[in-house]
């Protein structure tokens, strides 16, 4: 009985390994196809080599099997040793994430150098601004998250923040996979160390009508947040520390681990914004509203449903160049809330 349960887990063993190899040998051809820095031909030739070898050496039956095993796993150790070692190379950038941007702190003053405030109009190309800001951290009165629907589909969705001083100046943050020019975002090659991390710090009216410009507009809506001032400038301080970590040593997007909402959820303090790992609304940012209601991040007055119609940007909201400053126009955007 002993030895028929033994040999039942050892089959069992063999069988789950026999899997995890299929999996990481189609990972790693996956992978390979999206390293960059390699010619195309060496990406295509190892997108289908590394998985055609590690199984053929792991499942195909004759003589030494164990031995040809036991270089087929070597084979996934090394993939995995440079798959590790690999880092960001540079590229040519869209004009709007060209330059990264960093922080100099100072006590409670900060200079966000390469502050970003483009000026978008329909139909054509931005004009962009890079800036040095300065911000007292004292007067940090508050934040607001931000949402921003993708089409039809309820689980899409990207997530922002917009943290508010008192002279009625706001830093919108976002986390984006940083763009190459005549390139879109890939979800898939997001999963395979392919896309870098870029976190954009810009006016309201730079990042807000960057999206409300376009044809048809984007929605937008604001919901501002609960959390006591310290832990807002806690937040704020980890964030502007993540883009000078970004800016020193440039570091990898992921769809799943450092997506727009993770990495905001990963940068957020306790005090501010407690999430467990396994809940599947910290993953999907078109269900996150519900999650900032629950964890008493946002207003729980109304259900999710309701509540996103109260605070999305209403039709036709008027250009920020009819205002004289950022500040003028982030108030007009608020007047209906």
């Amino acid at each position: 009985m002993i030895r028929s349960t033994t040999g039942f887990f050892a089959r069992l063993a063999l069988i789950v390994l026999a899997i995890a190899v299929v999996g990481i040998a189609l990972f790693g051809g996956m992978a390979i196809h999206y390293w960059l820095g390699w010619p195309d031909w060496v990406r295509t030739t190892g997108s289908w080599a590394f998985p055609v070898v590690v199984l053929g050496l792991w499942f195909v039956p004759g003589h030494r099997l164990w031995g040809r095993r036991i270089v087929a796993l070597a084979l996934i150790a090394a993939f995995f040793i440079a798959y590790d070692a690999k880092v960001p190379i540079e590229r040519d950038w869209i004009a709007l994430q060209e330059k990264r941007p960093f922080a100099i702190i100072n006590g409670d003053d900060v200079t966000i150098v390469n502050f970003r405030d483009a000026i978008h109009r329909s139909g054509e190309q931005p004009e962009v601004r890079w800036t040095e800001e300065t911000f007292n951290l004292s007067q940090l009165e508050g934040a607001d998250i931000i949402i921003q629907p993708f089409g039809g589909v309820k689980a899409l969705a990207h997530v922002m923040l917009s943290f508010g001083f008192s002279d009625g100046r706001h830093v919108v943050v976002s986390i984006e996979a940083r763009r190459v020019k005549g390139g879109r975002f890939d979800p898939l090659a997001g999963l395979f160390r392919h896309e870098e991390t870029y976190p954009e710090l810009g006016t309201e009216r730079d990042l807000f009508w960057q999206r409300l410009a376009r044809t048809p507009p984007d929605e937008l809506q604001i919901y501002p947040v609960t959390a006591s001032r310290e832990a807002v400038r806690t937040y704020f301080e980890r964030i502007l520390a993540f883009a000078n970590s970004v800016n020193e040593r440039p570091r990898f997007y992921s769809t799943l681990w450092e997506s727009c909402m993770t990495t905001l959820t990963n940068l957020a303090p306790e005090s501010f914004l407690s999430v467990p790992w396994y809940d599947i609304r910290r993953w999907v940012p078109g269900y996150s509203l519900s999650l900032f209601q629950q964890v008493g991040l946002v207003d729980a007055s109304l259900p999710a449903e309701e509540l996103r119609h109260t605070r999305r940007l209403r039709d036709n909201v008027t250009p920020p160049w009819e205002f004289p400053s950022d500040a003028a126009w982030s108030a007009y955007v608020r007047r209906d809330f």
